[in-house]
């Protein structure tokens, strides 16, 4: 059978219309195919030199970017803490800024194919899309599958919507992460079989520069899927080849453990910050992770597979979603096609490969399903390390169309051999499953235009809501809401009627194509073109109509950071101080640190939980009024950016209006400056007793400190005191203080023990954690210099930890293509051809 599946194969690629070229150059032609796909679908990108977006989180994005280049650029420093968001939190560990770029492999191959992609500003980008391509195609390639073939899975996997959609949203770490799936699990599959040292080398590299994409869900992905490919790799040799298992096993895990010291620079760090953000505990050493409901709310409800098939069945795109999860702007489509292929290489096709790719797209269901499966993600849940760390268990669905895309080229395979023996019985049972599959299409278009009417008004009784939308709308509108609601409905019934209609035609038209090439009515090479322009076609009708692709003008995202009334008169303010931006659209607005405004708002899925906690008790966010000023005084809250006036500003005066964005600035003349001494302090070290003096109204942060634990030194109340800002920097905070008695000094930044020392006159004095989230230290009588620094060692170790793996892994690469013999060949043989004509 294996003979004849490669003699059928041979003769299928002998029939294409580039069978006179080399191997080489149909390779390269296929690669030609994927690059002009890629400029095609980016082309305003690439060609007229746009953006990908000019808001939501790739301004979020630029906004660290810029403040972080401002603090290098200023204070001659790496940025590893950023004071203008969140009242201050690190920006390495979290992986907002990062000063060196030490994944270096990727720094060449970017700058080389970006070339291909006119050196485009935000071309780098459409380098990935490509890489994904050609990484999958080389996959499949491996797997000895027809160049057709391969270009099919490389197609379904490049241009599925769900990716295509990350780049104008923002995520480019994440799509990073996902288009170097193929190329981590093409060389793990490469180490498995080889088992030398260069593909050791090669695979340590690759898992080290996934790693250093810094997509932390993502990479915990794909390592998931290369570590599973390896327990079935050892299931599988069990019988066989049992004395390959400790080998892969030593290899896999030396080459994932090369790589995490690799991408160590980034991840001592991380996993350092990680016990301290609402990922973590919140205090050192504490395991923690986030809470059910939180890390499940971006659940995909098993209904909601309907969109493989229709993807404007729920809507898709806000406001006409109206699946289970909060909302959304993509969809899991990956084609029609490739479903019809994935499904025969699972019924007629089964191997090795496809059992394992069948498995995996069952658990990657399964997964993403969240809390709509609860029995199985709790198991993953609270026993898998580190995956209570990531939200969104609808994120996995990014690996669907990897294996589905595998699984495809693998039915596509099936086709061409069964073209070659239509007359047996499998190709008769599938042409005729075929045939009954493509009158039932028929039939349900017809049922759909005839009771088109009927249906709507049916639907409308149980679908085309989410969850206490409609009552909500009855609330905010009253006598209109019946209006909107009936709008809101019209339009996701239109949709999934528009996409309803689609499926019937592009389906009809995959299944007559098979059928017809079955029949032996058109030619393999005419059917190879057919299937590879429907797809492509199919998926860039969703790609278009959701706009997942929208190229903005550079001019565009450039207005999103000039300065409007609000930033220039806070930027004409003096003195350190920060803001409190009121409401959604506010408060997490991280343009402020493009300014260099320092604010208790911002935007991180990972801020630090101890500032959460503050956030939520002292309904800062949403905000709650009225405003609990004593913890906005104690954060140093001078001006309010409010959306409109407030109904009781109380003693808050306004002091600019901005026409243009609607935003009413008011100043508060009691907030506290960045430094002062209190007079009296008490210990409480729960949650419960901090937050029940912080949030009373009697509390008063200029006089009174809540500290967690007893000073070694107890501090007394003085009665005359002085402390000035010397020199305020990122990393580097210098006091000038006077007190005639020995006092406790709170600053208003917030407190992280991992790398924040202080020191009185140079000698080393302890931080005590004060009102929960703030900093103090106990400065005896009399004058002193009081420094705040941080300079966290776990981030020198990452950084030389990672340069000398880089060095290993370097070595290893050269040393296993020097053993390689086709290697050493060739270049001995170059080298007596050199001397022969010398001679």
């Amino acid at each position: 059978m294996a003979k004849q599946t490669k003699q059928s194969r041979r003769k299928t690629e002998q029939q294409s219309f580039f069978s006179s070229l080399s191997p080489g150059k149909q390779d390269l032609l296929s690669i030609g195919l994927l690059f002009a796909i890629t400029i095609f679908l980016f082309r305003g990108i690439v060609l007229e030199d746009a953006a990908f977006s000019a808001g939501g989180d790739t301004a979020a994005a630029l906004s660290y970017q810029h403040a972080g280049d401002t603090i290098k650029e200023t204070e001659g420093v790496d940025p590893l803490w950023g004071p203008y968001f969140f009242s201050g939190m690190p920006t390495f560990g979290n992986v907002a800024y990062l000063p060196h770029n030490i994944s270096y492999l990727q720094v060449v191959i970017v700058a080389v194919l970006n070339i291909l992609f006119l050196n485009s500003t935000w071309g780098w980008l459409v380098v990935f899309y490509f890489l994904g391509g050609v990484f999958m195609f080389f996959l499949m390639r491996i797997w000895s599958t027809s160049r057709i073939a391969s270009l099919f899975a490389a197609i379904t996997f490049m241009m599925s919507p769900y990716a295509i959609g990350l780049a104008a949203e923002g995520h480019g770490s994440k799509l990073m992460a996902l288009m170097y799936l193929p190329a981590v699990f093409l060389l793990t599959h490469m180490m498995f079989e080889k088992r030398n040292l260069l593909s050791f080398g090669l695979l340590s590299a690759a898992i080290g520069t996934l790693l250093l994409t810094n997509h932390m869900q993502i990479v915990y992905y794909v390592l998931m899927v290369v570590g599973f490919y390896l327990i079935y790799s050892i299931f599988a040799d069990i019988k066989a080849e049992k004395t390959l298992i400790p080998k892969k096993i030593v290899l896999f895990v030396g080459a994932t453990l090369i790589g995490l010291a690799i991408s160590s620079y980034i991840y001592l760090s991380v996993y350092e910050y990680a016990q301290y953000s609402i990922r973590g505990g919140g205090t050192t050493g504490a395991p923690g992770g986030l809470s059910w409901d939180y890390a499940t709310s971006w659940s995909w409800h098993p209904q909601e597979l309907l969109t493989l098939l229709i993807p404007g069945f729920f809507g898709f795109q806000n406001p006409y979603y109206w699946g289970t999860m909060p909302f959304t702007n993509s969809t899991v489509y990956i084609g029609l096609f490739p479903l019809l292929l994935s499904t025969i290489a699972l019924v007629y096709r089964r191997t090795r490969v496809t059992l394992f790719f069948g498995i995996l797209t069952l658990l990657v269901f399964l997964v993403s399903f969240g809390k709509h499966f609860a029995v199985f993600y709790e198991l993953l849940f609270r026993f898998l390390p580190f995956f209570n760390k990531f939200r969104a268990p609808a994120m996995i669905l990014h690996l669907i169309p990897f294996t589905l895309g595998v699984l495809g080229a693998f039915g596509l395979e099936y086709l061409f051999e069964m073209g070659e023996k239509a007359k047996e019985a499998g190709a008769a049972k599938l042409k005729k499953i075929l045939f009954y599959s493509l009158l039932a299409l028929g039939a349900l278009l017809v049922v759909g235009f005839l009771m088109k009417t009927s249906l709507q008004q049916t639907l409308n009784g149980f679908m085309f809501s989410k969850p206490g939308e409609f009552e909500y709308i009855a609330a905010q509108q009253g006598a209109d809401a019946a209006r909107t609601i009936g709008r809101l409905q019209q339009v996701r019934f239109e949709l999934l009627a528009g996409d309803f209609v689609k499926f019937i035609f592009i389906a009809g038209i995959s299944i007559g194509l098979v059928l017809a090439f079955l029949k032996g009515k058109i030619r393999a090479t005419i059917f190879a073109g057919a299937v590879l322009a429907l797809l492509c076609i199919d998926l860039y009708v969703v790609i278009k109509d959701g706009h997942f692709i929208n190229p903005q003008p550079k001019a565009d995202l450039a207005k999103s950071f000039q300065p409007g009334a609000t930033v220039q008169y806070l930027k004409a303010q003096p003195g350190i101080f920060r803001v409190y931006p009121v409401g959604q659209g506010q408060y997490d607005d991280n343009t402020f640190a493009y300014h260099g405004i320092q604010s208790i708002g911002g935007y991180s899925p990972a801020k630090l939980k101890i500032y959460q906690e503050m956030v939520d008790s002292a309904g800062l966010y949403p905000p709650r009024l009225p405003f609990n000023m004593n913890i906005l005084n104690m954060l140093s809250a001078k001006y309010f950016l409010v959306p409109g006036r407030l109904p009781d500003p109380e003693h808050l005066q306004v002091v600019n209006v901005d026409q243009a964005r609607g935003l009413i600035t008011y100043e508060n003349p009691d907030y506290l400056p960045r430094a002062w001494f209190v007079k009296s302090y008490e210990v409480a070290n729960t949650n419960e007793n901090k937050f029940s003096v912080l949030l009373s109204p009697s509390f008063d942060p200029r006089n009174h400190a809540v500290l967690e634990k007893e000073p070694l030194t107890k501090p007394v109340a003085s009665d005359s005191t002085h402390v000035e800002v010397a020199k305020y920097e990122s990393r580097r905070i210098q006091l000038k203080t006077f007190s005639n008695q020995r006092s406790l000094l709170v600053l208003s930044e917030i407190y992280y023990p991992a790398g924040w020392n202080a020191t009185v006159d140079g000698a080393d004095t302890e931080i005590y954690r004060t009102n929960s989230i703030l900093r103090s230290v106990v400065v005896p009588a009399g004058d002193h210099e009081v420094i705040f620094s941080f300079d966290p060692p776990m981030y020198h170790l990452g950084y030389n930890l990672s340069n000398g793996s880089w060095a290993l892994t370097g070595l290893l690469i050269l040393v296993g293509a020097w053993r390689n013999p086709s290697i050493r060949n060739r270049f001995g043989k170059k080298a007596a051809e050199r001397e022969h004509q010398e001679s």
